[in-house]
């Protein structure tokens, strides 16, 4: 996993999340389905680009590796927002919602990996993620009525706060695991950091 390009993804989501949580608050749904079509596009396009990536990136054998298959589903994930925008439009709060459940439960992995390693403040990091999921929860299966807007523009700014102290935090753990790691010359030759179990 190149954590640079993860970091950026998540600064990018966290930046639509808050800009969308805005223009939600502010703007008639009715209005949103250009919105969505060129969102959709926008999508694709981020999925063609991350298979390209994945063709011109040297370490294509690292088994872990889903950058090609994540790219196809975004490529179909694109094509379907962009086909299917006046559904989407109807029923964005709770499709963006189920977006950010998925969102928290994969960002759960950078707290399970503090875990792995003992490190103090995985705890904080898993209730950054439950929270929004347990929110996006709620928003996808609970009516809220009136509250709606108000709970749906949270959730995206909750989220988005939540995706940018995860960034913060991981890369510091990751720059404290680099200076350990070189002070005991436990670097590999590639320069990836492994981190085993105390």
């Amino acid at each position: 996993m190149n954590l640079k390009i993860e970091n950026w993804k998540l600064i990018a989501l966290s930046a639509f999340y808050f800009i969308f949580a805005i223009i939600s608050y502010s703007v008639p749904a009715n209005e949103f389905l250009s919105f969505f079509r060129i969102a959709g596009l926008v999508i694709a396009v981020a999925g063609a680009l991350q298979i390209l990536i994945y063709f011109l990136k040297k370490d294509y054998m690292k088994p872990q590796d889903f950058s090609f298959s994540l790219g196809l589903l975004l490529i179909f994930a694109g094509l379907v927002v962009s086909a299917k925008a006046d559904f989407i439009v109807l029923n964005y709060r709770p499709v963006i919602a189920v977006a950010v459940v998925l969102d928290s439960i994969l960002r759960l992995q950078y707290s399970m990996n503090l875990l792995r390693v003992n490190d103090s403040q995985w705890k904080l990091n898993m209730i950054m993620a439950l929270l929004p999921a347990i929110f996006g929860v709620i928003v996808v299966l609970v009516d809220l009525g009136g509250m709606m807007e108000n709970g749906f523009s949270f959730l995206l700014i909750l989220d988005g706060i939540a995706n940018i102290y995860t960034v913060l935090y991981y890369k510091r753990f990751i720059r404290r695991s680099e200076k350990q790691f070189h002070e005991t010359g436990a670097m590999n030759d590639d320069h990836d950091i492994v981190v085993r179990d105390r």
